[in-house]
């Protein structure tokens, strides 16, 4: 009986010192699932990450000049992966103009070579100013005065003329330009090529003559 007197004034006193209990409030309701699921992407319109080797990048920084004057860079038909011969592929492009069309050049740099050859008729191979990558002009129906190897040239300067030597048709005048990428600086012919169509920038227009 005495405990019992004794408990009851202690259990009213720890009562009365302990914080007050709050009742925890509501939980938010969770929230409700899409009525659909969202539809996949589809991967034939994604974009694709653009990883592209540092020197590729550079040079679409600064563009190509359109090697042929006046002719504007949508004008130019994407012939790089055309078959040529039922043997090989082009790895080139072909641009169309009339025969004696100057031929510029599609970059600043040096001719590293002027002459002849089997396919390619009359040739100029040039390097950009970094000797980075390497260009090939063909079928040319002459070359600029004076032009010759070791010469600095400037973009847009004149280097030969639109013609159909080599193995081009008669009557189709055009220039034959590949880009090449240099591996081998003694050997700048055999390097990788490139398609040159989507580095073209810009065009000379056409001097009035």
């Amino acid at each position: 009986m005495r405990s019992s007197r004794i408990l009851l004034p202690l259990l009213a006193f720890t009562a009365a010192c302990a914080p007050g209990l709050r009742p925890l409030p509501p939980m938010a309701p969770l929230p409700e699932p899409p009525a659909e699921s969202p539809e996949p992407v589809d991967a034939s319109t994604a974009r694709p990450v653009e990883l592209l080797p540092p020197e590729l990048l550079a040079l679409r920084d600064r563009g190509l000049l359109v090697p042929v004057e006046g002719i504007e860079p949508d004008r130019i038909p994407d012939s790089f992966a055309d078959a040529r011969d039922g043997q090989r592929v082009h790895n080139a492009i072909d641009i169309l103009a009339k025969r004696g069309t100057p031929v510029l050049a599609a970059d600043d740099g040096v001719i590293l070579r002027v002459g002849k050859n089997g396919l390619g008729g009359n040739v100029v191979w040039a390097t950009d100013a970094t000797r980075t990558f390497a260009y090939y002009y063909a079928h040319l129906e002459g070359w600029a005065h004076g032009l010759k190897e070791g010469q600095s040239v400037s973009r847009g300067e004149v280097i030969g003329y639109v013609g159909t030597t080599g193995n081009a048709p008669k009557n189709v005048p055009h220039l034959h330009f590949q880009l090449l990428r240099i591996l081998d600086a003694r050997h700048f012919t055999s390097g990788p090529p490139i398609d040159p169509l989507p580095y073209f920038v810009s065009a000379m227009p056409s001097a009035t003559r």
